[in-house]
């Protein structure tokens, strides 16, 4: 199957547009109005996204057209000849091409339709478990697109998992999902050394500020320290936020382990010096606006003083679609390696995550939904993430995110637990 996604002024001239790359049989997924950049909400344009079935015989098209051969255009008599049904959301390019739909008046029942469309608050995308006539393909495409996964991404997906299937199995719409998730995990970058610690004996922890750098740090020295057994020592730079040097050297003291303020690179290179016997140290930094580029780059000066280490960039899972690629761009200065998205637990579409690791190709080794030490940071894996992201196996890691919300939001304390920092530095 072919995809392509096209943006014209006006639908005429989208569907011709259409004609010429894909043919008079190609069929449309999905079409939308949108601005153009400095219009505003106004709309000033269509996006159109349609398909093209490769495959040679004459069978049932996935997206529901009837193929007809030269056999088939002779109707016996007393029968009606078939003729498909009006729709809006997918019709045939030839069929289209073929009307003049300028010339023709909207009948009523469309026009009331369409304003009721207009004034919906927040029209949702199709699913592929709603009552719809729409072919196999779309409902598809739409469930990604309901997951907030870019429609470029969507498409590629969809087109990669339909040239892996069988014609005859695509018929089926959990086989269907389940070959565009296999086409996820084929994107999703691995990390070079797979396991619950990391891969280098320095670490450090990026990313803007109130995104969980420094719960990040404790809940990883947890794990090290306490499940691992692996002597780890915590480095904090973050001498701006109020309480912050205390959180963290609250939690070294519950976990037994070093801590060390430092300000300067001389006194960074000190503390490593110190840390030399240490199995791993765990550097959390000063939390900046992706849009502060000065004190950027002196935080990337600092954290060269490391030498070889790991760097991860800290990312909310709930920070808006539009601004995760200028916060990795900005952060390229500290020279991370890895992304690590928290917060899971505070949003419900994760799709946005699966766009970042496809588009940067860094892998994800951790990622954290909720707040408990250290119960809720989890080592992530290819398969871990798609089915986050496209919660198809909720018996497996999907459905705790899916049912996140059922959870109380502060467990009882009891020995064994987990750790819990005093009340007053949480």
């Amino acid at each position: 199957m072919k995809i392509r996604t096209i943006y014209a002024k006006s639908m005429q001239a989208g569907l011709r547009m259409v004609k010429e790359q894909l043919g008079p049989d190609a069929l449309i997924l999905s079409s939308r109005e949108f601005p153009s950049p400095g219009s505003g909400r106004r709309a000033t344009g269509i996006e159109i996204v349609a398909a093209l079935d490769g495959e040679p015989e004459p069978q049932p098209s996935l997206l529901g057209e009837a193929s007809t051969t030269a056999g088939q255009e002779s109707e016996a008599p007393g029968r009606r000849p078939f003729t498909e049904p009006e729709d809006f959301c997918t019709f045939s390019a030839r069929s289209f091409m073929e009307k003049d739909h300028r010339e023709e008046p909207i009948p009523e029942d469309r026009t009331r339709c369409k304003r009721l469309e207009e004034e919906a608050p927040n029209p949702q995308p199709i699913r592929p478990d709603s009552a719809t006539d729409a072919p196999l393909a779309s409902r598809v495409y739409q469930w990604l697109l309901s997951k907030e996964i870019s429609s470029s991404l969507a498409s590629r997906l969809l087109e990669e998992a339909c040239a892996t299937l069988p014609f005859v199995d695509r018929a089926e719409t959990a086989v269907l999902q389940q070959a565009v998730a296999a086409a996820a995990r084929k994107l999703v970058a691995a990390p070079p050394e797979a396991g619950e610690a990391p891969a280098k004996r320095i670490v450090f922890f990026v990313g803007p500020t109130g995104v969980g750098k420094t719960t990040s740090v404790a809940k990883l020295a947890a794990r090290l320290a306490l499940k691992l057994r692996r002597k780890t020592g915590l480095i904090t730079l973050d001498g701006y936020r109020i309480g912050a040097v205390e959180q963290l050297r609250a939690f070294a003291g519950l976990m037994g382990v070093p801590f060390r303020f430092v300000q300067a690179a001389s006194e960074l290179r000190r503390a490593i010096e110190e840390y030399a016997h240490r199995d791993y140290i765990l550097i959390d930094t000063v939390g900046h606006g992706p849009r502060n580029p000065g004190p950027l780059r002196e935080l990337g000066r600092l954290l060269s003083e490391c030498g070889e280490a790991e760097g991860h960039l800290v990312v909310s899972a709930a920070t808006k679609p539009a601004d995760i690629p200028e916060i990795i761009m900005r952060f390229d200065c500290c020279a991370p390696d890895h992304l690590l998205f928290t917060k899971l637990d505070e949003t419900r579409n994760l799709g946005p995550i699966l766009d970042e690791l496809v588009r940067t190709g860094r892998p994800v080794r951790y990622y954290s939904d909720g707040q408990r030490v250290p119960e809720d940071f989890h080592v992530a894996s290819r398969d871990r993430i798609v089915d986050l992201v496209l919660n198809l196996n909720k018996g497996a890691h999907g459905a705790k995110h899916e049912y996140q919300h059922c959870r109380p939001s502060k467990p009882p304390s009891r020995p064994g637990s987990g750790l819990h920092a005093p009340a007053h530095l949480c």
